[in-house]
């Protein structure tokens, strides 16, 4: 099977980004997405397409859809609460696999006093799919003031991971945006219960020439030691701020 993550940045390069999804709708079996848009009409004021998950609906006509919306307070693209459109992370699986939708949680708590921080936070939620007999979680990591290393709310956010993956029957994989770099104890608490992939194969970066900053890594992908890996890359392509993680497995 095949799995493709990728955080679309709300598929502000649109076009490239669409014909990356339609060149791989034949061959790729899950696609895990972060930063999806639906029910809208138009752009938002960063350029983010408000129809992003009804165009990929279009484009992966053979592929079941399952939307996951970020929660009040959890937009971070636009300054209103009264949007027009959904703000969340969506996962398509082959119409022909058996599957059927999980839980959908929230990562963040934004009315819980934390020792270590009392700023924004912004998206954070998590979606488990179950297809034959794994159990997919999309993920994408809260954002916390730009912070990708530990706090308390960090740590809090990859216990409620692991416990979505554990309560969801099958093999486990678990991808999508973390918001956190390698060496911290939220990703270390994942990566003992199952192989971090981005540390396995050695990848040096999964952000795009479009993200400039110095942080280049932001995505995972950890899989359950019963998971058999024919491969795992990142592909070098400017469709989003992120780079597509992709996934061969059995």
């Amino acid at each position: 099977m095949k799995l493709i993550s990728l955080n679309t940045w709300g598929c502000r390069v649109t076009e490239p980004l669409f014909d990356f999804i339609k060149s791989n709708s034949a061959t790729v079996d899950i696609f895990c997405f972060q930063e999806i848009l639906k029910g809208g009409k138009g752009k938002t004021h960063r350029e983010e397409v408000k129809s992003g998950f009804e165009d990929i609906c279009q484009l992966l006509p053979n592929h079941t859809g399952y939307f996951s919306e970020y929660g009040e307070g959890g937009y971070y693209s636009e300054s209103s609460k009264n949007l027009d459109f959904k703000y969340g992370i969506a996962t398509f699986v082959k119409s022909d696999l058996k599957q059927a939708v999980g839980q959908c949680i929230l990562l963040y708590d934004s009315t819980r006093k934390w020792s270590d921080y009392s700023g924004r936070f912004a998206a954070g939620a998590a979606l488990a799919v179950s297809v034959e007999d794994l159990a997919v979680v999309n993920v994408h990591g809260m954002w916390q003031g730009g912070i990708k290393m530990d706090t308390e709310a960090k740590i809090e956010q990859s216990k409620k991971i692991i416990d979505l993956a554990e309560k969801t029957d099958g093999r486990k994989i678990i991808c999508g945006d973390f918001n956190m770099l390698p060496d911290t104890k939220s990703i270390k608490m994942l990566a003992d219960k199952h192989t971090d992939l981005i540390r396995e194969y050695g990848i040096k970066e999964t952000r795009s020439s479009l993200y400039t900053k110095d942080m280049r890594y932001a995505d995972y992908a950890f899989v359950g030691k019963d998971i058999s890996v024919k491969d795992f890359f990142v592909r070098n392509v400017t469709i989003s701020d992120h780079l597509p993680m992709i996934l061969g497995f059995k």
